[in-house]
């Protein structure tokens, strides 16, 4: 049985980057999941977390209200509430995660190595091709 899952939504607030006492990092995310029509409308909220350089990749990238499609896994934690009772939490394991290009247009910039949302909901023609002042385009 596979406990891979893959979410595109929005992201609930900036990713927040901590590292662990090793020194490994981590980012911890929300991913809004909404389906449905009008009055009929749900939201299903993933508490995502990311290891790694993938997680710092995350932070740099991606900020509150980027739409993002998500694969990893579900992870169930049990813990103990303060009244003494035991409580259970799902966290989300990304293993893959990056903006959704259904409804926004990103462009990476190569001088700084990042990639930055240009447009919001606009349709982008495709660019003309570059060709060098020493090549004839035919």
């Amino acid at each position: 049985m596979s406990n891979h899952i893959t979410v595109e939504g929005k992201i609930g607030q900036d990713p927040e980057l901590r590292f662990t006492t090793s020194g490994m990092a981590v980012a911890e995310f929300s991913v809004a999941d909404t389906y449905g029509k009008d009055d009929k409308k749900k939201t299903t909220w993933h508490n995502c977390t990311a290891f790694g350089s993938l997680a710092e990749n995350i932070v740099a990238s991606l900020k509150k209200g980027n739409t993002v499609i998500v694969t990893g896994r579900y992870e169930q934690d049990e813990y103990t509430k303060k009244d003494g009772t035991k409580g259970k939490s799902i966290k989300f394991i990304v293993d893959a995660c990056g903006p959704s290009l259904r409804w926004d247009v990103w462009l990476k910039d190569r001088t700084a190595d990042t990639i930055k949302e240009v447009f919001a909901g606009a349709k982008v023609g495709r660019p003309m091709p570059a060709v060098e002042a020493d090549e004839e385009p035919f």
